[in-house]
């Protein structure tokens, strides 16, 4: 049938199908005390190195920036002219055409290169963030508050005292964007049990709890929090895997909503109704510590049973896909 969801025809209208599934909270990125929207790239972290979305760096700061596909080369021209060009797949830059590496690390007092390199990820050149601050000299910095990393480029945060005295309220600007939305959102209940009919199963989540099914006659379905369609996803949902011995294939692209996207705050919910109309709930308690920073390395890339499911959380790098296996 159509490997998953038609990926041919997925790609073409713009959908990267690559899913990206980050445990703990993503870093944010702050560019001149102003945040970065995530639909211009999200901070990663990569072999124990951050990488930050060049494009939105550099323009905020003020400078030129281009990109080449045909190369897949981004080149940065500073206001004092200096020219940076920066190649995904690389270790180095060249800066006004001398090579430059871009992260350097110093063990034993000896310095030298490491390996990381420019990639592109989810269409979003990115590169090292002690790049953007070595080489760039741009002013760089990380701060990590309440399990929430957020680097900052360009001008600095003011720091201020902590009060003696904690306040019983939370003054936390996502958590109070969370409750806000909360308060004007009810969620949907899945209604219907699940079928032995891949594309009448992807209609029932489509119509009961908002998915959208691009293909008529597909066994895929895709949570976007915003409309049905398959612009900002969430997660997506398909029977059709192509996989041998893999009846249910599940990817997970954003999990937890901001001040900026309070939206996302959606997917929880709906993705817990999802659960149970296949019929493993418990699937939603480990996906929920993962997402709040908790340890779930246990029940990662090995099968586990829950009820007539089998059930395989791959976590390869920075992708993860869920994999279910039917018994019954």
């Amino acid at each position: 049938m159509r490997k998953y969801l038609k990926l041919i025809s997925l790609t073409a209208m713009g959908m990267v199908l690559s899913f990206v599934f980050v445990f703990a909270k993503s870093p944010v990125l702050y560019v001149n005390n102003k945040a970065v929207p995530t639909k211009e790239g999200v901070p990663f972290v990569s072999n124990s190195v951050t990488y930050v979305p060049l494009k939105a760096v550099v323009t905020r700061m003020g400078d030129k920036y281009s990109y080449s596909s045909k190369t897949l080369t981004a080149t940065v021209t500073l206001k004092n002219k200096t020219k940076i060009q920066v190649q995904a797949g690389k270790t180095y830059a060249k800066v006004n055409g001398k090579a430059r590496y871009l992260v350097w690390t110093t063990k034993k007092g000896v310095k030298y290169p490491t390996s990381d390199k420019a990639r592109i990820k989810n269409n979003v050149f990115y590169v090292p963030a002690p790049f953007v601050r070595d080489v760039m000299k741009y002013p760089l910095s990380t701060k990590t508050t309440s399990g929430k990393t957020v680097v900052y480029v360009g001008k600095q945060p003011k720091t201020t005292a902590k009060p003696t005295t904690p306040s019983a309220k939370t003054t936390d600007p996502d958590e109070l964007a969370k409750q806000e939305f909360l308060k004007t959102w009810t969620p949907p209940k899945i209604k219907s049990k699940m079928t032995n009919d891949p594309v009448k199963n992807a209609r029932i989540l489509a119509d009961e709890l908002g998915l959208y099914q691009p293909d008529p006659d597909g066994a895929a379905a895709i949570f976007n929090p915003f409309a049905q369609s398959s612009g900002a996803w969430a997660f997506a949902v398909c029977e059709d895997t192509g996989i041998e011995g893999v009846d249910l294939e599940i990817g997970i692209n954003q999990w937890n909503g901001n001040r900026w996207n309070p939206e996302f705050y959606k997917t929880p919910f709906i993705m817990k109704e999802v659960l149970k109309f296949y019929e493993i709930p418990g699937l939603y308690e480990i996906l929920e510590r993962g997402y709040s920073g908790k340890d779930v390395s246990a029940y990662l890339n090995k099968p586990l049973r829950m009820g007539k499911r089998i059930v395989t959380i791959l976590n390869p790098a920075d992708q993860v896909f869920i994999r279910v296996k039917f018994l019954d």
